[in-house]
């Protein structure tokens, strides 16, 4: 299958901050895009209708951020692996706040909200998820059952489920809040190395099957898995769906972007390698555009599907040179 080649369709923002290494990126209410740049210890706004970035100072130096979410109120919340806190920024006053996890080194990793606003994230280290009620500061731990499962991807379900992969263990797992009881599905394939997760308008789960290349479907009510192979030899990284039910996903290693219909079976790439950029992480705006993150340029990125043109293209090889620094970074947020 021949894949888009959309470079009339894309458009690049460089960050300000170079070597920045923005990886995880949220849209919020207003058709902001928020991220996260992990080489320089900052979270920054881009302003589509005027172009503009605004970079913020975590307050806590070498907190090594990996995920950003932003709340209905417009607050963004952001995880700080190594300083083992959840921050909070506050756009319209300019300030931070800071929340230790109770664990120590537990390493938070990702995190999502629920649709009471709490935030929800996943202690990497510690074999905890954890929740941070947003209205009163306090934060409570909850010990995933199989020992070692290094949860890492996180999302929550309009049920008010909270979802999560167990990289090491090779496992789905949900937790129920009201319960506080948690339940483990083995993944369909042997080792998969998954990530990024998501959950569809329908309540599906979705997930990434690294190794494998595959993007997989959960349907919590049959709990029956459903696997898509991924066109070619791209390696699916970070992922969403978007309000159409489609599931979007990023080929760091191809330079693509990729689009499954589910109801049709059918995978649409995006080839934007213009310059060596590899997508990392990727959301939706209302108005269906599709913004993502490059960490070889410094990138943030917006697809506009409806003035790509199919062709055939042909990917180039491409490449990215990491320091030792850099490498010791993407092994622990992409284990």
């Amino acid at each position: 299958m021949p894949a888009i080649a959309a470079e009339s369709a894309i458009k690049l923002y460089p960050t300000p901050s170079e070597r920045s290494l923005p990886i995880a990126i949220s849209v919020d209410a207003k058709g902001q895009i928020w991220f996260v740049e992990l080489n320089v210890n900052k979270i920054a706004m881009f302003q589509p209708a005027t172009s503009a970035f605004f970079e913020y100072d975590i307050p806590t130096t070498r907190s090594i951020p990996t995920d950003i979410v932003v709340d209905a109120n417009g607050i963004v919340w952001f995880t700080e692996q190594d300083a083992n806190q959840i921050g909070r920024f506050d756009p319209r006053t300019k300030t931070f706040k800071e929340y230790e996890i109770p664990t120590h080194n537990s390493q938070p990793i990702r995190l999502t909200l629920d649709r009471g606003g709490n935030v929800w994230f996943t202690e990497f280290a510690e074999n905890k998820i954890g929740r941070l009620n947003a209205k009163k500061g306090d934060i409570a731990e909850y010990t995933i059952p199989t020992p070692l499962s290094q949860p890492i991807g996180i999302a929550a379900d309009a049920k008010g489920r909270i979802w999560f992969i167990e990289a090491q263990a090779n496992k789905l797992a949900v937790f129920y809040p009201a319960t506080k009881k948690f339940k483990e599905y083995p993944m369909p394939g042997s080792f998969s190395v998954s990530n990024e997760i998501a959950v569809d308008r329908n309540g599906n789960v979705w997930f990434s099957e690294r190794k494998d290349r595959r993007l997989v479907r959960f349907n919590p009510a049959t709990e029956k898995f459903k696997r898509f192979d991924i066109p070619g030899r791209g390696v699916p990284e970070g992922i969403t769906a978007d309000k159409k039910g489609n599931i979007w996903y990023c080929d760091k290693k191809g330079g693509k972007l990729g689009r499954l219909n589910p109801s049709q079976g059918v995978f649409v790439e995006f080839d934007i390698a213009l310059n060596n950029g590899q997508p990392f992480d990727i959301a939706v705006d209302s108005d269906s555009n599709v913004w993502f993150s490059e960490t070889g340029t410094n990138n943030i990125g917006r697809l506009d599907i409806d003035y790509a043109t199919a062709k055939n293209y042909d990917a180039p090889d491409l490449s990215v040179k990491l320091d030792a620094s850099q490498k010791k970074i993407f092994e622990k947020i992409n284990p």
